[in-house]
């Protein structure tokens, strides 16, 4: 069996459980770095048919560290890496591929149901390359499905946390999330990377195929999120187009934030559990453990709400220095209307 990416945040939990799984005969991990059990390789150009030889199953992990960030090369090479990893596989005639998808291919849309089945339509929220990428992936592994007959498992995760390892996604949320949306703020969840290994575990021993969610019990509100983060429910709040605005002038300015993900802090886009637990899963995690477990408070944690204020209007001014775009304007008017 091989797992790419293994010496990453997720892949650490995912080759441990397997290494110790009784039905599993021998787990090697394929990465950019060394470790036990773990070949140094760059998958994007290194020969890697010899060493899908003979192997029955394949977990694809491996990604960008920059493709969770949105970002249009990194987006890119993930989709050419699970390419490759696929033809690879075709030659070297592999039974069973696992890819690793998001809940964010679902998007987030005002008429979502909650919670979202496997049976939702595909359609991420085109802003943010990295749901759309992802989309794209998992059409590319059921066409070598089809062509190969073979076994193809989708993973659709919410937002992993792995204990002590700063997850890049989860960060931009949380970053996106700084100043609060008035048009409406979606629930989250939060997945334990050790149930997500868990959830690896149940479909590749059983060789399950199909479309999985993984997500925890429920969801939480974001006045829940933000109890977690130990600071109170911030009163400041602008529209969408505002925040839209300062995610972008921040992400000019070097802050791990995305305009894009707008629509996933607006609209619900919260998963179901069920047909994954129907197979003997079950998330021994809730969402409050497995946040706590991950996060890293951030510089606006334990921030009044006057100085988050400050901090706003500071952001809008230098957009405007800046030329980037017009949104001083628009939040002095937002805060006027406050006022």
């Amino acid at each position: 069996m091989i797992v790419t990416g293994a010496r990453g945040a997720l892949g650490r939990h995912v080759a441990d459980r397997l290494q110790a799984a009784q039905s599993i005969d021998e787990v090697i991990g394929l990465d950019r770095t060394a470790g036990e059990h773990v070949h140094r390789i760059d998958l994007l150009t290194e020969d890697i048919d010899t060493l899908l030889t003979a192997q029955d199953t394949i977990v694809h992990l491996a990604a960008s560290s920059t493709g969770a960030a949105g970002e249009a090369d990194a987006a890119a090479s993930d989709r050419e890496l699970a390419e490759r990893i696929l033809n690879a596989a075709k030659e070297a005639q592999v039974r069973h591929v696992v890819l690793v998808s998001t809940a964010m291919v679902y998007g987030a849309w005002l008429e979502n149901p909650m919670p979202l089945t496997e049976s939702a339509e595909v359609r991420p929220n085109p802003e943010f390359r990295y749901g759309v990428v992802r989309g794209e992936i998992e059409a590319l592994g059921e066409a070598w499905a089809v062509e190969t007959d073979s076994i193809l498992t989708i993973l659709r995760p919410a937002t992993t946390l792995a204990r002590g390892r700063q997850n890049g996604l989860a960060l931009m949320l949380r970053n996106s999330a700084a100043f609060r949306n008035v048009d409406g703020e979606a629930p989250l969840q939060f997945l334990h990377a050790e149930d997500f290994a868990g959830a690896v575990e149940t479909v590749v021993v059983g060789k399950h195929a199909g479309v999985f969610n993984v997500a925890p019990d429920g969801w939480l509100r974001p006045s829940e999120v933000s109890a977690l983060r130990g600071r109170p429910d911030t009163p400041v709040r602008a529209p969408a187009v505002v925040n839209t605005a300062i995610a972008d002038a921040r992400r000019r300015f070097g802050a791990a934030t995305h305009p894009g993900l707008t629509p996933y802090l607006q609209h619900p886009w919260v998963v179901a559990n069920d047909k994954l637990k129907a197979l003997g899963w079950k998330p021994d995690f809730s969402n409050e453990e497995a946040y706590v477990s991950g996060h890293s408070p951030s510089r606006l944690d334990g921030l009044t709400a006057k100085r988050r204020q400050e901090l706003a209007l500071g952001a809008a001014g230098a957009i405007l220095s800046a030329g980037v775009i017009g949104t001083a304007a628009i939040t002095s008017w937002v805060i006027r209307r406050r006022r």
